[in-house]
């Protein structure tokens, strides 16, 4: 390249790069998914905005560019796959995934039916070749089947449900969507790019199942979110004109046929794992969300030639539509006006040690187990073991110095609650890296799935604030850490209500 070009480049990046980042921040400001903000950075700098009011600038700067940008935005998509494949927690799947298989699987047939009908249904003006329409039909299924893992995670997380069974539910059941869809993919797009789509995916899994330190996952992260993730996000904006091709009826019913088999799929999956319809219907709304996978899938169909631009922003647009519903969504079905057991309500009743002596977090689940007491007379081996075999599926580290062990426990009665804090920490294998210095031990009645998402939830309200983080680490007695619960419970309770909405 030419120095000219070198500084254009530089200059296109640059552009691309701080409008994603600053509407990012924006958007995430006014409760809405950073996602959509970067996205709409694309479209202003793109052929729908800038394309019409200086056509001149936008050949300049993005024309000279185009092939450093296009060799960038590759890079981009290999590490979102890479991310992608480094969600993957086999070892959920390998305990969870028997029971989270009727979920995936109604959950991916569906719209995979659906997708391919559309393909071939689909006009021969949206094609760029018709006589290769059976390959996009067979694309187009994989486009509505795909979830989107991280953002699922990232739903799931905010809501302090990550950990908990339907969370775990949910995850699975992502996890066995992306084994399909991107092997699916990958030998759909032929030898070329179908290699790097694959070997991403893969790479991402070897590196998991390989037990990547949390540090290192959660520095491939920051590169990808703070970089290469804005810069695709953006590119996706820059790739066509949203106004001169959009199709608002080929939207629709994209979108609808990406939603409605997806979410009804996934209910009765769920139903079938015996969660009660309201929770069931949650799974199929959270599993619904396609974020940067749709993206992915749309982009490289355009670039294969597949598509024409009005089926690209058709399915740009479902990916965006379904991301943002889904936490608002989520919150509408898990958080309405119903009963809930608070943690406040529970650790009046419950117990409470001031400083845990454990250093591990088998310890400290038999030292909390001790505390109860003759709250559970007669379990206490049967709840330690419980707990234990549960942490073996998926650690229960929550983040910010917050972890919540539990596990059901046949014959229990009604839920019970024991707090400990941990002045030196104790690793319960958060992502975020550090170690628990607040740890809930929550025992659950067995197949008491709807007690168990509002009783966590009720935690991950009452532990949101960082400052009633920092004053119930210096707690003395039970009443002093219930009234530090109960204020922060109320100064969280409405923002996590459904009027705000989960990032991306």
């Amino acid at each position: 390249m030419t120095d000219r070009a070198i500084l254009v480049l530089l200059l296109a990046l640059g552009a691309m790069l701080g409008l994603a980042r600053g509407l990012g921040a924006l958007a995430r400001r006014r409760g809405i998914p950073a996602i959509a903000g970067e996205v709409a950075a694309g479209v202003l700098l793109g052929p729908t905005v800038l394309g019409r009011i200086a056509p001149g600038l936008h050949t300049w700067l993005f024309g000279t560019a185009d092939a450093g940008l296009e060799s960038i935005t590759t890079v981009a998509v290999v590490l979102l796959l890479l991310g992608s494949g480094l969600h993957v927690d086999l070892r959920v799947l390998r305990r969870r995934g028997r029971i989270a298989f009727p979920t995936a699987a109604l959950g991916i047939v569906l719209p995979a039916a659906c997708g391919v009908a559309l393909g071939f249904l689909l006009p021969d003006a949206n094609l760029v070749d018709p006589s290769r329409r059976p390959l996009v039909a067979a694309l187009l299924g994989v486009a509505l089947a795909v979830s989107a893992l991280p953002v699922v995670a990232q739903t799931m997380l905010e809501l302090g449900l990550f950990k908990s069974d339907v969370g775990l539910l949910v995850t699975a059941a992502a996890s066995i969507d992306e084994l399909v869809g991107w092997p699916w993919l990958a030998l759909l797009l032929g030898p070329v790019r179908g290699a790097v789509v694959f070997a991403s995916f893969a790479a991402g899994l070897v590196a998991r199942a390989a037990r990547l330190s949390q540090r290192a996952r959660a520095g491939v992260d920051g590169l990808v979110s703070g970089f290469f993730a804005p810069l695709f996000f953006a590119s996706v904006g820059l790739r066509a004109d949203f106004a001169g091709a959009f199709d608002p009826l080929l939207c629709l019913v994209v979108l609808l046929l990406a939603s409605v088999p997806k979410i009804a799929g996934c209910a009765v999956g769920a139903r079938m794992a015996g969660l009660r319809w309201r929770e069931a219907t949650a799974v199929g709304t959270s599993l619904n969300a396609r974020g940067a996978m749709g993206f992915i899938v749309a982009a490289l169909a355009l670039d294969a030639g597949l598509v024409r631009a009005s089926t690209f922003e058709a399915l740009v647009i479902m990916s965006l539509a379904t991301s943002l519903a889904s936490g608002p969504a989520l919150r509408a079905l898990l958080y309405a006006s119903q009963p809930e057991e608070d943690v406040v309500t529970l650790l009046r009743r419950g117990a409470f040690v001031s400083e845990l002596h454990a250093k591990t977090p088998g310890d400290a689940i038999a030292e909390l187990v001790r505390a109860l007491g003759s709250l559970i007379k007669g379990m206490k081996r049967d709840a330690r073991d419980a707990v234990l075999e549960r942490e073996l599926v998926a650690a229960t580290g929550l983040g910010d110095e917050v972890a919540i062990p539990h596990a059901a426990i046949e014959g229990l009665d009604r839920p019970q609650l024991a707090l400990g804090i941990a002045p030196r920490g104790i690793d319960f294998g958060a992502l975020d890296g550090r170690p628990a210095r607040i740890v809930f031990l929550l025992l659950m009645p067995a197949r008491a799935y709807d007690a168990e998402v509002r009783i966590l939830a009720s935690i991950a309200r009452a532990t949101y604030d960082a400052r009633a983080r920092e004053e119930l680490s210096k707690a003395a007695t039970i009443d002093e850490a219930a009234r530090v619960l109960a204020r922060s419970a109320k100064r969280t309770r409405e923002s996590m209500r459904p009027a705000s909405t989960s990032g991306v």
